[in-house]
């Protein structure tokens, strides 16, 4: 109850009358990023598992540059290899965005419109290069990103559950 009005106050769970459609976007991309860690590590373990050297300690971005690497060593066919690379090359791209899904502070901030802004604060770069940096989304741009990256997340699995069979892994 709203102690000004005395009428009742939805529960958003958080900071506007959009929260959960928010929390629930970002949720959609946090399990796209987790579901696309989970199948790098796994081809670079079965890469390993097939006498590669292979560093699986490595943050995911440096994964990525890994795994691409790994890709363009191989001698398969020109086409697959390079199918391969394209896909990890349209997921590196996406991880532009990821600092600011994952991590990222979220912030509504036109809670009264039938579509939603938030901002997301995230910290990007390392070492004495850190910095706070924004990104301001609306529900259409957010929506299409996440249109994005499902289906690069779709090509990526493909190509690689095709790399570690077709490539001797």
């Amino acid at each position: 109850m709203s102690a000004i009005t005395g009428t009742p106050v939805p529960e958003t769970g958080g900071n506007g009358p959009h929260w959960d459609e928010i929390c629930s976007w970002r949720g959609r991309c946090l399990n796209l990023y987790a579901r696309s860690d989970e199948l790098v590590c796994e081809t670079l373990m079965v890469a390993e598992a097939a006498g590669h050297a292979v560093d699986l300690t490595l943050p995911v971005h440096e994964q990525l540059i890994a795994l691409r690497e790994l890709a363009e060593a191989e001698t398969g066919g020109d086409g697959k290899r390079l199918s391969v690379v394209r896909a990890l090359d349209a997921w590196t791209k996406l991880a532009v965005r990821r600092p600011f899904v994952v991590t990222g502070v979220v912030t509504a901030l036109m809670q009264n419109r039938e579509r939603w802004h938030a901002r997301f604060d995230a910290m990007t770069g390392e070492g004495d290069s850190v910095k706070i940096e924004q990104w301001v989304a609306d529900k259409i741009e957010a929506e299409a990103f996440e249109e994005v990256l499902d289906a690069a997340y779709g090509v990526l699995s493909i190509e690689l559950e095709q790399f570690q069979s077709t490539f001797g892994f």
